[in-house]
């Protein structure tokens, strides 16, 4: 396990070392999450977006909405609302 420094600023901004954030693809910025551990430790884990197995997952999961028989009426009196 590798130790590396963090240093956090008085309004609670974190810089954290270029080779830390390369080596897990933060170079650019990102999101990561913050577990309190005992004894005042924290556990950084950067968020990874879902890889392509998991969206196929996903999205294999959602089934598409039928649109009401009543859409092209309710799209009609939208627009006479809008153009009033």
């Amino acid at each position: 396990m590798k130790t590396t420094t963090l240093t956090v600023s008085s309004k609670g901004q974190t810089l954290m070392p270029l080779d830390w954030r390369k080596r897990n693809a933060l170079a650019n910025g990102g999101s990561c999450n913050a577990f309190y551990l005992e004894d005042g430790a924290l556990l950084i884990v950067p968020v990874r977006p879902p890889g392509k197995d998991q969206l196929k997952k996903l999205l294999a999961g959602v089934k598409p909405a039928k649109p009401p028989t009543d859409w092209k009426e309710r799209v009609q009196r939208a627009l006479e609302d809008v153009r009033r």
